[in-house]
């Protein structure tokens, strides 16, 4: 059986997700800060014959993320539903999960990364009062950060200013002496145990001075300090071995993409923005 959940389903589907609160930080994230009534967020439950929960589907705007084991016998209702939500661009979630769709979305590619935590920090780099927080003033030039980084942005100005304004992002920046931001870093997703650190990147011009490292270390403490466990991917072992020597340990959880297939190039830049 499948169903639209409400709010009262939520202590019954957080419960659920518990079980792997780590994998699960997305969707654990999205439903305590947006709940059930945003229009940008839906969430479908299937159960077994004895009301179990044994699988969900969140839909965040254009971002749709299953959660199921291999063996998941809602699969022939969740596909009819994922192909049915037109706006959707990405799908993600475990690799187990999202092996299962791949062949039914020919226009999207996999993109696999590596799931990383830290519960604490073994080794901080000097100079980390060169890290500061983003605030409104610092939005034009971080938009113009994120192009010279990865040639594209990840949201509007206004947009941007609406998540600051609302607490949904956290973004730590590095200036140069003309106040430029050189290097950055965000939490994206924060449930009341873990946080998701993404978007780490430096200008190329100041690439191997170690400011990725004080913007990991930086956002990694954050999340140590408000007693939540720090979760980031990775792509690249040249990037791993930065976060493993700050004290991350990979899982043994892939977690996996669907995106629109990019041009070599886009995707180059694609894998260095998740690492």
């Amino acid at each position: 059986m499948i169903y639209k959940c409400a709010e009262n389903h939520k202590d019954l589907i957080l419960d659920f997700l518990e079980n792997d609160p780590i994998t699960n930080l997305f969707v654990i994230a999205d439903i305590e800060r947006y709940g059930f009534d945003s229009l940008d967020q839906d969430v479908w439950a299937y159960t077994n014959d004895l009301d179990e929960i044994k699988g969900l589907l969140l839909r965040y705007k254009d971002i749709a993320i299953p959660v199921h084991g291999k063996e998941f016998l809602g699969f022939d209702t969740f596909l009819p539903l994922l192909q049915s939500l037109n706006e959707i661009n990405v799908i993600s979630g475990e690799k187990l999960a999202i092996e299962q769709y791949e062949i039914y979305f020919p226009e999207l590619e996999q993109i696999e990364t590596i799931l990383s935590v830290c519960e604490e920090l073994i080794e901080s780099p000097k100079k980390m009062h060169l890290v500061e927080k983003l605030v409104r003033a610092d939005i034009p030039a971080y938009l113009s950060w994120q192009k010279a980084c990865f040639e594209t942005v990840s949201e509007s100005e206004l947009v941007l200013t609406e998540m600051l304004d609302n607490e949904d992002v956290l973004i730590h920046i590095i200036k140069n002496d003309r106040n430029e931001i050189i290097s950055s870093g965000r939490i994206s997703a924060e449930s009341s145990k873990a946080a998701m650190i993404t978007r780490i990147g430096t200008v190329k011009s100041e690439e191997s001075k170690g400011y990725a490292t004080m913007i990991t270390t930086s956002l990694t403490q954050y999340c140590l300090d408000n007693a939540k466990v720090a979760c980031l991917f990775y792509h690249n072992s040249k990037a791993g071995c930065v976060y493993h020597r700050l004290g991350y340990q990979d899982t043994t959880k892939k977690w996996c993409m669907l995106k629109p297939k990019l041009e070599e190039n886009k995707k180059n830049i694609f894998q260095e923005l998740i690492s």
